[in-house]
């Protein structure tokens, strides 16, 4: 999300300098008499005004919003007319994908098993917006709320819904009955993901046992794990 500002910031200052640069060049040419020069520079000139100030370009995974609301979700990189978003009060803000959504979200899931030992349910979940209309509002304002924060809130709610779950270990023989044992996981952690407008596109479990066993994820799962129990 970082990233996405800075990159924004970068593109408008490179192309103001351009813009003042070719603006100059049409000047000295017309002042100096060099048609030829003024005529390339000046529909240059003019090119890159229109590339950089009417026509608009939307990044992929974006929303048009008008008055705070959600009008529409534009899934593709696409073009439009900067004047039409004008004239019609929407304003383009780019959801964030980058350090948000490029990567799997990891859980764990622990149980006792019968001989006084584990077994854990290692969760490795990809995320994506969904497209229902209320959901991507609730992405949109969570955007705002969280900022560069948005990650950790997205992780906050997994580790809240992974809290309420029960690991059940059964035998797994194949990919039809791992995604049967994940159904009702995937369910529950959905659910919790509506508050922030994201649901699970792809969800696979690895089961490992033993006597001990060692926790693989960061250690925020723990902590917030302690806290919810705590009654925080």
């Amino acid at each position: 999300m970082l990233i996405q500002r800075i990159t924004r910031i970068l593109g408008r200052i490179i192309f103001y300098t351009l813009l003042v640069l070719l603006m100059g060049v049409v000047i000295y040419t017309l002042a100096t008499e060099k048609w030829l020069a003024s005529l390339v520079s000046g529909v240059m000139f003019l090119l890159l005004l229109y590339k950089g100030l009417i026509r608009q370009k939307i990044p992929g995974s974006s929303v048009l919003v008008h008055d705070g609301k959600v009008v529409s979700f534009i899934p593709e990189k696409t073009i439009c007319n900067r004047f039409d978003l004008v004239t019609s009060g929407q304003t383009i803000v780019e959801l964030p994908r980058y350090g948000l959504l490029d990567h799997p979200y990891m859980l764990e899931l622990f149980a006792p098993d019968k001989a006084d030992g584990l077994y854990a349910c290692r969760l490795s979940l990809r995320l994506d917006y969904d497209l229902e209309p209320a959901a991507l509002q609730r992405a949109f304002d969570c955007f705002f709320l969280y900022q560069e924060k948005m990650q950790w809130e997205v992780k906050r709610v997994l580790i809240k819904s992974a809290a309420s779950l029960v690991c059940r270990r059964v035998p797994l023989e194949g990919e039809e009955t791992m995604q049967e044992y994940l159904k009702p996981i995937v369910a529950e952690l959905n659910s919790g993901l509506e508050s922030v407008g994201l649901k699970i596109v792809e969800a696979s479990c690895s089961f490992t046992a033993g006597s001990s066993l060692i926790r693989f994820v960061a250690a925020e799962q723990e902590v917030l794990e302690k806290a919810f129990a705590a009654g925080q």
